[in-house]
């Protein structure tokens, strides 16, 4: 699933980078729910007993994150362009 078909299903027109419209995010998100819809847009889904949430701030990036039940999050934080981003938490953070 792509960001952009999200958003379709949503009915949300935002104003994006072109990239980000094709950005590849969970099928979890087929299920997802709006949370917040103003100058930041909040999306979450249930993944199991995990949260996924896109978040995304036109003026800050687009974050696309996991936080698990213990609170520690992953994820990738897209920037302006389209090699841009940066990653948050890692993977090792998960084992202890």
């Amino acid at each position: 699933m792509h960001l952009k078909e999200l958003l379709d299903d949503l009915d949300l027109r935002l104003k994006l980078p072109q990239h980000w419209y094709s950005t590849d995010i969970s099928n979890d998100f087929e299920d997802g729910k709006l949370v917040e819809n103003g100058d930041v847009t909040v999306i979450e889904a249930e993944s199991g007993d995990n949260i996924k949430r896109i978040t995304i701030d036109v003026d800050d990036g687009m974050s696309i994150i996991t936080r698990y039940p213990d609170g520690k999050e992953i994820g990738v934080k897209y920037l302006d362009n389209k090699d841009d981003f940066e990653y948050i938490g890692k993977i090792s953070d998960l084992r202890d």
